[in-house]
């Protein structure tokens, strides 16, 4: 099934709407359609300005979650030291 470029042009404006907004309760269906729509796709032509911002934007997520996952590592570790100094 294909999805026209008016169906599209409508998710992209929701989308915008969503992200400008601010609307944290919508993000989670809209990443969803999103990622719906990727995961179909084999293989996309993109101008190179847009896979810059991409891969910037990707680098700032994989930043953020590896920051993410050390703080979780250091306070783990730290309750683990607690709770060994306690037995």
């Amino acid at each position: 099934m294909k999805m026209t470029q008016k169906e599209l042009n409508h998710l992209i404006f929701l989308t915008e709407v969503i992200l400008s907004g601010k609307k944290k309760n919508l993000m989670e269906e809209t990443l969803q359609c999103l990622l719906y729509i990727v995961k179909s796709l084999e293989d996309v032509e993109l101008p190179d300005s847009v896979v810059q911002q991409i891969e910037r934007l990707t680098a700032d997520i994989e930043a953020d979650l590896r920051g993410e996952n050390e703080r979780m590592q250091e306070i783990r570790s730290h309750l683990d030291w607690r709770q060994a100094g306690r037995r």
